[in-house]
């Protein structure tokens, strides 16, 4: 069983890779692949920077050289929701979209979500992997820039539960749904609902999207007033990093221990046309 695990920033994956094994990329765009084998699945940890069409452009590479069977989508995320604590593992099982008109659902994702997360297992997978770690299931907003969280909360509808924002979620989702892959996204919390992250603070990527160390550095000397909040969201994001490496092993153990259940739906899959695929993507358009 091949696991996709794709995060945005490689803290996230600190805890996932250890004792992981370095995987080439393509030639003349190499981006940070490993591999590991955990029980019975085999974790393909990729690392996919912020932009878009780079996020396309690693899952066609992972999709066409990997072949995995599920998708994951593991990363750090904000809580909407009061009595969050640092570290709150979050299972999506609604998906927003965040648009100048405010918050949108995405019903195709939602359905699929709650799909895969009941049935796909014999079983609600929530429930199984609750016996292992401590996990939510939640709606996640997906925003395509900085907002503060006061206004986010009046945008997410009363029912969704344990709400979290996120910037790249809906962009593998649609992905994995027009692949017609298995998709789970899971979110550890970084800071609480009345905690918004500065805004300079995600300014630290390069013209790809990927993190860089030298302009965190570079904005930390020209912005000193931001290092508290980054030693905070760095504490932080230690305690999210392990937590996410706690709920990855506990998914890929309910995934190994499911692997009939899998198999059948993996050859139903294999027997569908490339055009319904071709309709599934019209519909995010």
């Amino acid at each position: 069983m091949k696991i996709a695990v794709f995060s945005a920033f490689p803290q996230e994956l600190s805890h996932i890779r250890k004792d992981s094994v370095s995987a080439d990329g393509p030639p003349g765009r190499a981006f940070p692949i490993s591999l590991k084998i955990y029980r019975e699945a085999e974790l393909i940890a990729v690392e996919t920077g912020m932009s878009i069409p780079r996020i396309e452009s690693v899952f066609k590479y992972v999709l066409c050289e990997h072949r995995p069977d599920i998708v994951l989508s593991c990363g750090f995320g904000g809580a909407l929701y009061y009595r969050a604590d640092i570290g709150d593992l979050v299972l999506a099982s609604r998906y927003f979209f965040m648009t100048r008109e405010g918050a949108i659902e995405l019903p195709q994702l939602s359905a699929r979500a709650t799909h895969f997360q009941r049935s796909l297992w014999n079983g609600p997978i929530t429930t199984r992997l609750q016996k292992k770690v401590a996990v939510k299931e939640g709606s996640f907003l997906t925003l395509s820039q900085w907002a503060a969280k006061s206004k986010l909360r009046k945008e997410i509808p009363r029912d969704a539960e344990y709400p979290v924002c996120d910037r790249e979620t809906l962009h593998l989702a649609r992905l994995a749904y027009t692949a017609n892959l298995p998709f789970f996204a899971i979110r550890a919390i970084t800071d609480r609902v009345d905690e918004d992250i500065p805004e300079e603070l995600f300014q630290v990527t390069d013209e790809n999207g990927m993190y860089s160390l030298s302009r965190s550095l570079s904005l930390l000397l020209s912005r000193p007033s931001l290092i508290p909040d980054s030693l905070a969201l760095g504490r932080h994001a230690a305690i999210a990093a392990k937590s996410l490496g706690e709920a990855v092993k506990a998914l890929a153990e309910v995934v190994g221990s499911s692997r009939m259940a899998m198999r059948s739906f993996l050859t139903g899959r294999a027997g569908r046309s490339e055009a319904r695929s071709g309709k599934r993507e019209d519909r995010f358009r």
